[in-house]
């Protein structure tokens, strides 16, 4: 959110994101029920049940937008031949995020005697699951939440050069799930350090938190003005330096 509300107010007037958190079409409550209508029929293997939880035309894919196939009879052939290959298949929900039409889950998947922990991005509309975007686990020789701390506390303080320090010089932004917003230190570090001046009262909490390898994924709370807004934000770190973020609105 440090970044992501500087994203917003660049993008939008803060009218807007008032009035679009009052009028979104999905509420979180109606989200998070959609997706968890599809886990107890997949960890059941009805695979009609399953299915039926997602558009006609869910697309399916890699984090941020590698596609790995599109359309529920695509889905039900591909996890007809998932169930006919594992004789045991089960999801449990570790943490969820929710924020307006997205729910974000981190999962423990267990298949045959085998078991992983993942993060999946799934976007909904009224009805149906109409994404679902798989987050894989990876390996690291660092601990990624001590550089993202370190960067949620120079952003509260207003310190840009500690704040950007955290930051490789080539750190990329993006609006999920691959739009780029900016991209190098240079571009950064002159827009937040005169978003900094402007906002002293600025400050960001983060209200959970999802660590899987390399990535972070925050859902955030932001003050401003008296304003209060939320945000995901997805930290990939490489290298001991944030190389990019990806947010979700």
């Amino acid at each position: 959110m440090r970044s992501t509300f500087f994203v917003l107010v660049i993008c939008f007037p803060l009218s807007f994101f008032s009035q679009s958190n009052s009028n979104d079409k999905t509420n979180p409550e109606r989200a998070a029920s959609i997706v968890q209508q599809h886990i107890a029929p997949f960890n059941n293997r009805d695979l009609e049940q399953f299915a039926n939880a997602f558009d006609v035309n869910v697309s399916v894919n890699r984090f941020p937008n590698d596609a790995m196939y599109s359309g529920r009879d695509k889905l039900k052939e591909d996890y007809t031949r998932f169930f006919k290959e594992n004789k045991k298949s089960h999801v449990k929900v570790l943490n969820r995020i929710v924020l307006k039409n997205v729910v974000i889950d981190e999962e423990l998947g267990t298949v045959n005697n085998k078991t992983n922990r993942h993060i999946t991005i799934y976007e909904t509309d009224h009805e149906d699951i109409n994404s679902m975007t798989f987050i894989h686990n990876s390996k690291t020789t660092s601990n990624p939440e001590s550089i993202v701390n370190k960067q949620l506390e120079a952003y509260n303080k207003g310190d840009i050069d500690v704040f950007m320090a955290t930051y490789s010089n080539t750190i990329k932004l993006y609006k999920y799930p691959n739009s780029l917003i900016s991209e190098g230190q240079e571009a950064m570090r002159k827009n937040y350090a005169s978003f900094f001046e402007k906002a002293p009262n600025l400050n960001a909490q983060i209200v959970n938190r999802m660590v899987l390898g390399n990535k972070i994924v925050d859902n955030e709370k932001v003050t401003f003005n008296g304003n209060t807004f939320y945000a995901v934000a997805i930290y990939e770190v490489q290298n001991g330096k944030i190389s990019k973020v990806t947010f979700i609105q």
